[in-house]
């Protein structure tokens, strides 16, 4: 990500009036003189073209700044403000940027009538420049616990600025700080409008699962889905966080409007397979496995689990036939071959997952498990000989 997108700042504006206390000082005037000069060419995109003019306005604020005529004075700090933070954003110079720190203060602090107001906001968002660049640069150097205090220090003079709200997070997300990466991310999860939204509201949630805090992460994924429904990584966020948590029941209906908008979509499927499954539907979740399998035949995942529905409703059956004490040994004989006709449904499907994922220990046991139950003894010991293998 390229972390060296500008922050557009409110235009420099200059009170031209003077001060209603204090007469001006030549000092004062050749600085306000000066720091015009270098804005314009600033505004112009050659601010080092203006270096000259920032020196002179720097020379005669500092003659200003003790002058007992202006020391007191508003104004001269705030132009003080002006000028070093503006040599501290040209030159990097942090003795700048703390003397443009205190003369933002002092200015604040005299300028009781707000007749500098503007202004002061003005050095404040220009020193909010620099620390934004700094942070870049300890971005750049990996350095992020730096990168997210030169970014929330930059927000106190650029409140609400959403690129450097976001950045703040990002740079708590690479120093695992989550607490404050959420508290960032939750300061613009109403600005809809911000480029980075969607992102914000998808990322929500995985921070709250880092802390441990799942309750708050299935509400941040619902958030996100609602925000988004149209967005796959939004919805099928949601339909993870609330199938791992055991709320099929809940997700199944958002899971069956998903598909509904994007049958093509395998992933989908396959998390109706498991919703339908946890629910007590096995019918229905065989169908949307073989749906999703339908979609992509090398889908291990559904394969395998297609194949264990098969088995388990075999199983199923088998058990309560066992169970059946009035049943003649003809018709006992009978179902069963029933069952194990119906159970060899699950070959290929147990055979696809086994080929495609040759390492996958689960995928062989089910099949051994298969021809353990048709009492194929060679076949279970070749499949039990692959398992081993894999140790």
């Amino acid at each position: 990500m390229n972390l060296r997108k500008s922050i557009l700042l409110v235009g420099l504006l200059f009170a031209t009036g003077s001060t209603a206390v204090f007469a001006q000082s030549g000092k004062l005037r050749k600085a306000k003189s000066a720091i015009v000069k270098f804005e314009e060419l600033k505004a112009a995109g050659t601010a080092e073209l203006g270096m000259s003019s920032l020196t002179e306005a720097q020379e005669a604020i500092d003659d200003a700044i003790e002058h007992d005529k202006t020391k007191d004075n508003p104004e001269t700090w705030t132009y003080y403000a002006l000028v070093y933070a503006n040599l501290a954003n040209l030159d990097g110079g942090e003795e700048a940027a703390v003397k443009a720190t205190e003369a933002i203060e002092k200015a604040k602090e005299l300028d009781t009538e707000e007749k500098n107001s503007e202004n002061i906001h003005v050095a404040g968002q220009t020193l909010g420049q620099y620390q934004f660049n700094k942070g870049v640069a300890a971005w750049d150097k990996q350095d992020y616990k730096t990168a997210y205090d030169d970014f929330s220090t930059a927000l106190k003079y650029l409140p609400g600025d959403t690129t450097l709200t976001f950045y703040s997070g990002l740079a708590a997300v690479q120093n695992q700080e989550y607490d404050k990466a959420i508290e960032k991310y939750e300061e613009l999860v109403p600005v809809k409008e911000y480029s980075s939204h969607k992102t914000i509201m998808v990322d929500l949630p995985k921070l709250y699962l880092s802390k441990g805090d799942t309750t708050a992460a299935i509400t941040a994924a619902a958030n996100a889905a609602e925000a988004y429904p149209d967005d796959n990584a939004a919805v099928q966020q949601n339909i993870e966080l609330n199938l791992i948590t055991g709320n099929e029941g809940k997700i199944v209906s958002d899971i069956e409007a998903q598909v509904a908008k994007d049958p093509e979509n395998k992933s989908l499927h396959y998390y109706l397979g498991l919703a339908y499954g946890a629910a007590g539907e096995p019918d229905k979740a065989l169908a949307a496995y073989e749906k999703a399998i339908a979609i992509d035949p090398d889908y291990v995942e559904a394969n395998t689990n297609a194949a264990v529905v098969i088995m388990n409703a075999g199983r199923d059956k088998l058990m309560a036939l066992n169970d059946d004490k009035s049943i003649s040994g003809e018709d006992y004989n009978k179902q069963v071959e029933d069952i194990k006709t119906e159970i060899s449904r699950a070959v290929p499907y147990l055979e696809k997952a086994a080929a495609l994922d040759s390492g996958n220990a689960d995928a062989l046991r089910n099949l051994k498990n298969y021809y353990d139950f048709m009492n194929d003894e060679a076949k279970s010991a070749e499949i039990q000989a692959q398992i081993e293998a894999l140790n």
